[in-house]
């Protein structure tokens, strides 16, 4: 399937504290709410990629949902040295389904113009996270910003 073309127009993202000194956005577009949850609502499935965190019951589905931190190469948010009481699930919806999204925290809306954004990957980050960076923008204050891949996030893990 095709990535949806970066620069379409003016759009909206929301900041995402994947760790303590990594943050992305996610276009508001794929963003389907974010949910507040106690981490042990979260039930692990054996046999599973160990970037699964687990699913939950939300609103009368079940959800999957994947350790952001986990998958880009840091410690788990669900490990014995990470602890949260609530943690935030970033529901997103990609093709017919909904995955979740563990994340450290969630900030604010960001406006970016649509020639601020770049399709190249020029941050310096690890290999696993530029994975799953689709691209950059610069938003108002000047600071550069990564952008989530939902989609080769699927497809890692559909692998």
């Amino acid at each position: 399937m095709a990535k949806q073309p970066l620069l379409n127009s003016n759009q909206q993202f929301i900041s995402l504290k994947v760790t303590k000194t990594l943050e992305v956005i996610l276009s508001t577009r794929e963003l389907d709410e974010v949910i507040t949850l106690d981490y042990r609502t979260i039930l692990q499935i054996p046999g599973m990629p160990s970037v699964v965190a687990g699913v939950f019951q939300w609103q009368g589905e079940i959800l999957w949902s994947i350790d952001l931190a986990y998958l880009m190469g840091f410690e788990p948010l669900l490990s014995t040295g990470y602890y949260q009481q609530k943690l935030r699930v970033v529901k997103v919806k990609f093709r017919d389904s909904y995955l979740g999204i563990l994340v450290q925290k969630v900030g604010n809306l960001i406006d970016v113009e649509s020639q601020e954004i770049s399709a190249t990957k020029n941050h310096k980050t690890n290999s696993l996270v530029e994975k799953f960076i689709q691209g950059t923008c610069t938003n108002s204050a000047g600071e550069e910003k990564m952008i989530l891949d939902i989609e080769a996030i699927i497809e890692y893990i559909e692998k």
